[in-house]
């Protein structure tokens, strides 16, 4: 007997895919099937962390028994409770510690409802035999060696399982990422496509075989498999692995590769907030300002108030001039940014106001004190501006304040002589 369904239900198989350090983004893609390998669909997966109060989401399982999670960087730290239920089986709990920079798929079983008690069922065990149960433990060794990075004996105990078992698929495709891993790259292409044999539209096997070919430098075959990846996979798990592959040329210095990977990814999965923030560091790198704001403003529209992702919209405005945007962007940038400070803001209205642009100047001003309150020449430009417009009240009140911030200011003399002309 011989079936990927038979494999133990302590027995998970990892397929991690490399990712780089650019971005802090992982996909969990989960199956969930019955003791026959059946996929059991309408399963309820609730997920909470003791060590996370407030995380709690709730999935259920499609038709195909499949389910998927997107962890971000906060992440990471913490271990995570999947709680598995659906009538008619027994509900069990999987702790799991995501992965923040990989794809990780994960297959549980999920074992039917005893309904009444068996005096004589006979040992377990005894359901997996001969070669098959060798061919498991074997699977299960190695598989436990790569997830801790003994990649020798992994690829040992991976070959010892397919030699008891041919037809175990998930040992030749765990194989492959072992000797992707390793750097043999011709031998991992033979490992996916023994995999791909028996099962054409594996998506792990594709991926190994994909990134196999790129190494080896065969871009048209790697081209063709990409095509076939992209059909087997959802919009989801491509946009990680294009923005996977992004962060990868980014860090290989290949920048226009790595902007189109970004960008790809992003029309793929918008709700994807590090492909957002990639597309719009590298468009401001690049001098495309319109691109780069647009990019981040994407990214923040998501909910997240990222510090790197509010310093290049905050960079990209105040290289578009766009005055308002800026004066609102900078007080959401110093509430998340400790080092940053209403003194650019301040230093910039004062250039405008030299320059004639009072009203550039003023919003800046405005934007400075709404970070830094404390800030004394945004006063004297506010004064000026009110007294200009016959406010005198107003223009009183910001001209004193300057002159108590700043006594000793080159124009605290100038605005003394103001106050006694207004008074």
């Amino acid at each position: 007997m011989h079936r990927t369904s038979q494999i133990l239900k302590i027995a998970a198989l990892f397929a991690c895919l490399a990712a780089p350090s650019w971005g802090q983004s992982g996909l969990l893609r989960g199956e969930v099937v019955d003791a026959e390998g059946n996929p059991v669909p309408g399963v309820k997966i609730t997920i909470t962390s003791g060590e996370l109060s407030s995380f709690r989401k709730t999935l259920t399982t499609d038709k195909d028994g499949e389910f998927k999670i997107r962890f971000q960087k906060t992440h990471g730290q913490y271990l995570f409770d999947f709680l598995f239920e659906k009538p008619g089986f027994q509900s069990f709990t999987q702790p799991i510690s995501p992965s923040v920079v990989d794809q990780v798929r994960e297959r549980l079983v999920m074992e039917k409802a005893v309904t009444r008690v068996v005096e004589s069922h006979g040992d377990l065990s005894s359901v997996v035999t001969g070669s098959t149960n060798l061919a498991i433990e074997a699977f299960n060794a190695g598989v436990t060696a790569q997830r801790a990075g003994d990649l020798p004996t992994a690829k040992q105990k991976l070959e010892e399982a397919i030699a008891s078992d041919p037809e175990l698929t998930p040992a030749h495709v765990a194989l492959g990422q072992v000797l992707l891993d390793q750097g043999e790259h011709a031998a991992a292409v033979e490992a996916a496509d023994r995999a791909l044999a028996k099962s054409a539209s594996s998506v792990d096997a594709l991926d190994v075989k994909y990134k196999a070919l790129r190494a080896l430098g065969r871009d048209d075959e790697a081209d063709a498999v990409e095509a076939a990846l992209a059909a087997a996979e959802d919009a989801v798990a491509s946009a990680l692995r294009l923005y996977n592959e992004g962060g990868q040329a980014f860090q290989a210095g290949d920048h226009e590769t790595a902007l189109a990977s970004f960008r790809h990814a992003a029309e793929l999965d918008p709700s994807l907030t590090d492909a957002h923030h990639a597309v719009a560091t590298l468009e401001l790198e690049k001098g495309n300002l319109e691109a780069s704001a647009e990019a981040a403003e994407k990214a923040l529209a998501l909910g997240s108030e990222d510090v790197r992702t509010l310093r290049v919209l905050f960079n990209a405005y105040e290289a578009l001039g766009r005055i308002a945007e800026l004066a609102e962007i900078a007080p959401r940038l110093a509430a998340v940014d400790p080092e940053f400070g209403g003194s650019k803001l301040a230093e910039q209205a004062a250039e405008q106001w030299n320059a004639g642009q009072a009203a550039k100047a003023v919003s800046l001003a405005q934007a400075a004190l709404a970070v830094d309150p404390q800030l004394a020449k945004p006063y004297y430009f506010l004064g000026l501006d009110h007294l200009s417009r016959g406010e005198n009240a107003e223009a009183r009140a910001a001209l004193q304040k300057f002159i108590e911030l700043a006594p000793d200011d080159p124009e605290a003399g100038t605005a003394s002589e103001m106050l006694a002309y207004i008074e």
